[in-house]
């Protein structure tokens, strides 16, 4: 095989490859709303969706609207209960911040991850890189 057509197989290989990871799009249509307080919204409970489903909206929101880096933890502002922004509505708010989460600056790296059922426990968190990983069983690929 020529050196021209090999690379060109190769290159054709790599794209078909990465296709899938670019096009990674989470299909999960729970609603986010912002809340009064900077880098904090609510992620809304709806039939059907599981912690997974919220941790994984919760962290597309914060890398995609928000633009947190990967290494970004995201912490449980108020546990699975009464939204703020909705009466009504059961909702998990979520926030960048430690603080916000009601966590005083020493304790914020130790805020441990407690598996994905966190959602009930203020002050839990993850990085985005791991709650990103829930997000892997709802992935659209075209």
């Amino acid at each position: 095989m020529p050196k021209a057509t090999r690379l060109v197989s190769c290159a054709a290989l790599i794209a078909m490859l990465a296709a899938p990871l670019a096009a990674y799009q989470p299909h999960i249509p729970l609603d986010v709303r912002a809340t009064d307080r900077p880098d904090t919204f609510e992620v809304f409970e709806q039939r059907g969706a599981g912690p997974s489903h919220i941790w994984c909206v919760a962290a597309d929101h914060a890398r995609r609207t928000l633009g947190a880096p990967s290494n970004q933890r995201i912490y449980v502002a108020g546990a699975l209960g009464a939204s703020q922004t909705e009466p009504g509505r059961t909702a998990v708010r979520f926030t960048l911040s430690a603080e916000q989460a009601g966590l005083e600056p020493g304790q914020a790296g130790a805020a441990t991850f407690l598996g994905y059922n966190s959602i009930r426990r203020t002050g839990a968190s993850m990085n985005l890189t791991q709650a990103l990983q829930f997000c892997t069983d709802h992935m659209d690929v075209p």
